[in-house]
């Protein structure tokens, strides 16, 4: 994919999430299951002529070669992830920085003391579902290779730090720092995946299965 492409699909996909999630914004109460229905739900239906977009670009993916990069990214940095953020909450928390009963996304404190529903079942599609493809094809489809190539590919990891600070801060706000720097290391994981699979199947698949996991947890 050419690089103008890339970012000019990047920066599409911010605008129109933007917009899907301002337009969710007026729909159901403050804070409440309903509105985030309507938020996760419009931001990820703007944002998918972007997927369409990349798909033409991109070979369709070899599922057995994806299968162990899906396996030892899961199995690697969920723990990995999630035991960063745990010991990171933990520090933070001692010095005051985050409140000890604080919990990783906001989505999931709605998702816990939310009735089933229709916009539970919403909100839990778009947190796995969604959220994998989205921001798999946008961060570790688009940004990644982008990067790569405004640096001139001298070294993945410059990529893939860049990208994944980036996708961490794209969550600021919606998680407290702990649960950043926990981002960050799955992210890093989805950038290794994206690397050694070439393609966005296999991120997309452990995205996937980590937001589910966290769910399950809370559940």
């Amino acid at each position: 994919m050419p690089l103008w492409v890339a970012v000019l699909l990047f920066f599409a996909s911010l605008l129109l999430g933007s917009l899907g999630a301002f337009f969710g914004m007026s729909h159901g109460e403050p804070q409440s299951i309903e509105q985030l229905a309507w938020i996760s739900g419009g931001a990820i239906c703007a944002q998918i002529p972007v997927v369409f977009a990349y798909n033409l670009f991109v070979k369709p993916p070899k599922i057995k070669k994806n299968t162990g990069v899906i396996v030892i990214g899961f199995v690697v940095f969920t723990p990995l992830a999630l035991i960063t953020s745990g010991v990171a909450h933990f520090l933070f928390s001692s010095i005051g920085w985050e409140d000890s009963n604080e919990m990783g996304h906001e989505t999931l404190t709605l998702i816990q003391n939310a009735e089933l529903s229709t916009y539970l079942v919403v909100v839990v599609l778009a947190a796995t579902l969604g959220a994998g493809v989205i921001e798999e094809v946008v961060f570790r489809g688009l940004l990644l290779p982008s990067v790569a190539q405004f640096f001139g590919g001298s070294s993945a990891w410059i990529a893939i730090l860049t990208t994944s600070v980036i996708f961490s801060a794209m969550h600021i706000g919606s998680v407290p720092p702990s649960a950043l720097l926990g981002l960050f290391v799955l992210s890093v994981g989805l950038c290794l995946a994206r690397v050694k699979s070439g393609g966005v199947f296999a991120p997309i698949v452990i995205h996937i299965l980590f937001n589910a996991f966290n769910i399950a947890f809370v559940l």
